[in-house]
């Protein structure tokens, strides 16, 4: 049976104009939702222009402007919904309505399962979050963001702010669910940054970061610091080994030697 939140939803997308497909008020309204949550949530003043301008184009696409004031009535229960936890209302939406495409790989995992997925894979993070203050968490095929928040609900059920003690890395391909994933993923509270991309070939579309990301950075700084620290080093030990390499080739070596450091 449906979440009451999400019966609510339903009802109010049913007083649309009908010369738009549930389908297509459903798919304007996310984009419209992201377009302002990411704005206010964005540090770059180029962004929050393009993200006004989307946001104008959504609009305009509804010649009946009581459909266009209904939408803050959606996105208040949408956001009461998210916020609260406990479900992937974005996700259980676009299941009921058919909004998700199976010929792409798009399926609902039910709420529950996301949950014991994500009590499975987290096991004991407790102690890495003492010891360090925050886990990081990857999600490359983020869809709707069921299984993000599934996991940001299983790490406060353990006294975790998912704003303070979380990163999220969250990576989705299409751009109809990279906008549902990123309104359920800021609206949870849940710190890190969404990306619409390809995990295989590391192409990036657009990313955005969360609502929570300012106050995640306020306490710990950059979540991969250490790594790019180590990757750093690693790269000026490869140029110093380099230098010394260039130098004896060209240094009064014997010729063996020379051949035996040959590298470059």
């Amino acid at each position: 049976m449906a979440h009451p939140a999400v019966t609510a939803f339903l009802r109010a997308l049913d007083q649309f104009d009908r010369s738009k497909t549930r389908t297509e008020i459903f798919r304007l309204f996310c984009e419209m939702a992201y377009c302002a949550l990411a704005k206010r949530a964005s540090p770059f003043s180029d962004q929050r222009d393009r993200l006004e301008a989307q946001y104008m184009d959504c609009v305009g696409r509804f010649p009946n402007k009581d459909d266009v004031r209904r939408m803050p009535e959606m996105m208040a229960v949408a956001i009461e919904a998210i916020a609260g936890g406990g479900i992937d209302f974005i996700g259980q939406v676009a299941a009921e309505i058919g909004a998700l495409d199976a010929g792409l790989g798009q399926f609902f995992t039910p709420y529950e399962v996301s949950r014991l997925m994500a009590e499975i894979s987290l096991g004991d993070t407790a102690r890495q979050i003492e010891a360090q203050g925050f886990i990081t968490v990857s999600e490359p095929a983020a869809g709707a963001g069921g299984m993000v928040l599934a996991m940001a609900d299983a790490l406060e059920s353990q006294g975790f702010d998912p704003a303070r003690h979380i990163w999220v890395e969250a990576v989705e391909l299409f751009r109809s669910t990279f906008h549902m994933a990123y309104i359920q993923i800021s609206t949870r509270g849940i710190a890190g940054r969404v990306i619409n991309g390809n995990s295989l070939s590391l192409e990036v579309f657009e990313q955005s970061y969360t609502a929570s990301a300012p106050v995640f950075y306020g306490l710990h700084g950059d979540p991969f610091a250490k790594q790019k620290d180590v990757a750093r080093r690693a790269a000026q030990a490869e140029e110093e080994a380099r230098a010394r390499t260039r130098e004896l080739l060209h240094s009064t070596a014997p010729v063996q030697a020379c051949a035996v450091w040959q590298c470059d």
